[in-house]
């Protein structure tokens, strides 16, 4: 002892004479307290990001032994307790919550509960008694049971209604009214983006930034539908947004008034779900199954629309320009344009037309078929008439008539609508299996419209 005395006398003599040095300079404190608290501001933000944290223990294991205790929280250590709370797997289980409400102090160290509240954003109310646990957190965010400072903590004290049924819904209105992200949202308040709640968020946000789109659809303009649907598109429609939600919202822009009204916002419409694989171009047997859970009008209104660009894209991109063309065009176009007038339909393009469509960069024509053995393409429409589908072939060239076919004679052998090639003489122009043709001469368009009526087939 006498040892230490001596030794700690002598540091305070050192000590004196150090400070009535000349050298001696006061230690300014700030710039390392500065650097001490950024280090702790950014460990605290490692806590208030939302994150799952890692279970300290195997949580299968330790309910097990729970389980063999009957339920006892005391037969529990401090990292049994921990690992039950945090697990996805167990901390929403009525056994927990029971106990947690007799000993909620299980729940005021900071990371436990981070990891607790998190894992109700995971399961969001998708367990038994959602109000249960609801009320438990609540109770948690009064300033007095949780001493720590945290951001996270801050935020879910200012916004409780994160804890209750109407959270999903209030998120997604904050993110719709104020021009933001679901994602945005969700991290503003220390939500996952990969939680259950925000991914109803998102589910909420969609639904009614479309909701409010076709409220406005008899005052909007063009430009302003563009802009909205454009942002609805970048910031609610994305590939994580699931397919039934993404469909159903589809469906309600197709019926909509919109489109009819605004061909620049049925282009847009056409485009995105064309180019979108949850559903896509309603043709092609691949999306078949997306297309199953869509109304049928949606279908058809979609397919006409589709038709009518793509019809209009043939005689714009491959026919020469001229009177004669122009008149093919608008015949066909008056019955293009009525919804499911034109049931289907193809492009085959010659071998001298292929540079054409590649140089126009069409989006709506994702796959084509080839003509061989001649220089003309085709545009292959199916209408149905009375009680059967016909096969037309309108061509490229000027000089050539439309053949009418039944489908079931078109089809017939190994040819289909979507075969990959068609011999221009073997398969589209066959004269002795056609129903009828349309020959393009002088006043053509009466008498072709008086042969396509006694089929079944009007504009």
């Amino acid at each position: 002892m006498n040892f230490i005395a001596q030794a700690l006398d002598r540091l305070r003599r050192d000590l004196r004479e150090c400070q009535e040095s000349e050298v001696y300079q006061p230690l300014n404190l700030e710039p390392y307290l500065s650097n001490l608290s950024k280090t702790v501001e950014a460990l605290e933000k490692k806590f208030d990001i939302g994150k799952a944290l890692q279970a300290p223990l195997d949580p299968d294991q330790v309910w097990e032994k729970w389980r063999l205790e009957r339920y006892d929280f005391g037969k529990l250590d401090s990292r049994e307790k921990r690992t039950l709370c945090v697990s996805p797997q167990t901390a929403m289980r009525t056994e927990v919550v029971q106990c947690l409400e007799r000993f909620p102090e299980a729940l005021e160290r900071l990371i436990t509960f981070n990891g607790f509240v998190h894992t109700y954003f995971t399961c969001w109310r998708d367990m038994e008694n959602p109000e249960r646990v609801e009320g438990l957190i609540r109770g948690m965010l009064a300033p007095t049971r949780i001493q720590r400072k945290s951001r996270a903590l801050e935020a879910w004290r200012n916004s409780s209604f994160l804890f209750s049924p109407e959270a999903a819904q209030r998120l997604a209105d904050a993110a719709v009214t104020g021009r933001k992200t679901s994602r945005q949202v969700c991290e503003d308040v220390y939500i996952d983006p990969s939680t259950g709640l925000a991914i109803q968020v998102q589910r909420c946000a969609a639904k009614s930034s479309v909701k409010r789109l076709i409220a406005r659809q008899s005052s909007i303009s063009e430009s302003e539908a563009a802009t909205e649907f454009r942002w609805i598109v970048q910031s609610f429609l994305g590939n994580d947004l699931d397919a039934l939600t993404y469909r159903s919202i589809m469906a309600e822009l197709i019926m909509s008034k919109l489109p009819d009204s605004l061909l620049e916002f049925q282009r847009s419409l056409v485009g995105v779900i064309h180019d979108d694989e949850r559903l896509g171009d309603p043709r092609l047997a691949g999306n078949g199954p997306g297309w199953r859970t869509m109304p049928q009008d949606a279908k058809e209104r979609l397919l006409s629309w589709l038709a009518k660009d793509t019809l209009q894209f043939f005689f714009d991109t491959l026919v020469p320009l001229n009177d004669e063309n122009r008149r093919r065009a608008g015949f066909w176009l008056q019955y293009a344009k009525k919804q499911g007038k034109i049931k289907d339909f193809q492009v085959a393009v010659s071998d001298d037309d292929i540079g054409r469509i590649i140089a126009s960069r069409a989006r709506t024509i994702p796959s084509y078929s080839k003509v061989t053995a001649g220089k003309t393409s085709a545009f292959l429409m199916v209408f149905e008439g009375y009680g059967t589908e016909y096969v037309i072939a309108e061509f490229s060239e000027t000089g050539n008539a439309a053949y009418i076919y039944t489908r079931k004679t078109f089809e017939s052998g190994a040819i289909r609508l979507r075969s990959k090639s068609f011999d221009l003489m073997g398969a589209l122009k066959r004269r002795s299996r056609a129903t009828d043709r349309i020959i393009h001469i002088g006043s053509w368009e009466p008498k072709a419209r008086r042969i396509l009526s006694d089929l079944g087939i009007r504009p």
